[in-house]
């Protein structure tokens, strides 16, 4: 093949790959439908939860739901509408929809504390729920707001703790021990913080780790003795491993 034959060819190869690769292939027109399909399943996740909860809605708490919704209709970036929004549907037991108003919150706010509120929201609706949506939408939309706390707080090991044990609570089938493992590293970084501790005792009881159990709720009790939950589990530990002396002075504690 002559030089000015490679050349020509060269320059059809490259101008194939610019085209390939150096634009975007999408129309404008194709961007706007899966961004408008993007958002309208988001939506209609949300709605359909809202819809279905409505079948059981009756007297004042429905009047209250349709009344601030009204509310919202004229002013949609009030805060404090959506607040009551997100109490009244937790209230009425449907945390997962009172997630969504507490995740609408913290966009307004951009705290971390209002994206934490929303997590844990999600968090109870995840725990309460066995319909397979619901926890999907629950998971989903927690591990989103707990993300977002531990980005504007990236110290507090606080909402860390709390999306290690949402992962506790779904694991994912890709990484069943997620949750475990960041509670672990948890413990690492944060030796002395009574909540990892007690998580970490709560879990090696269900697994049946019983020195574990007592070793980890032992010291979360030390560092937190006024909280009555702890020694609860270390009082069920100590049965578990047979100490009945220490089980009953801890089931002691746990009883006042």
């Amino acid at each position: 093949m002559k030089r000015v034959q490679w050349i020509a060819l060269a320059i059809s190869i490259g101008l194939v790959l610019l085209l390939y690769f150096g634009f975007d292939r999408k129309p404008e027109s194709f961007k706007a439908v899966e961004s408008t399909r993007t958002i309208s399943v988001q939506s209609t996740s949300v709605a359909s939860l809202i819809l279905d909860a409505r079948s059981g809605l009756e007297g004042p708490l429905e009047s209250r739901i349709l009344g601030l919704e009204n509310q919202l209709k004229t002013d949609e970036d009030n805060p404090e509408i959506l607040k009551e929004l997100s109490s009244v549907w937790y209230s009425a037991g449907y945390p997962a929809i009172a997630g969504h108003y507490a995740m609408e919150v913290a966009n307004l706010e951009g705290t971390a504390e209002s994206w934490s509120i929303a997590g844990t929201t999600f968090s109870m609706g995840l725990q309460g729920s066995q319909e397979e949506k619901i926890r999907s939408y629950c998971l989903e939309n927690g591990v989103a707001s707990f993300e977002k706390a531990i980005s504007l707080e990236p110290e507090e090991p606080r909402h860390r703790l709390n999306l290690a044990l949402l992962y506790t609570e779904e694991p994912p089938a890709s990484n069943p021990m997620q949750g475990i493992l960041m509670l672990v590293d948890l413990q690492k970084k944060y030796p002395e913080e009574a909540s990892v501790l007690f998580h970490l005792g709560r879990l090696a009881i269900q697994t049946g780790q019983t020195e574990k159990a007592v070793e980890r709720l032992s010291r979360a009790a030390e560092l937190r003795s006024d909280h009555r939950e702890t020694w609860c589990l270390l009082a069920q530990a100590y049965e578990m491993a047979g100490d009945n002396k220490q089980a009953a002075e801890a089931r002691m504690k746990c009883d006042n």
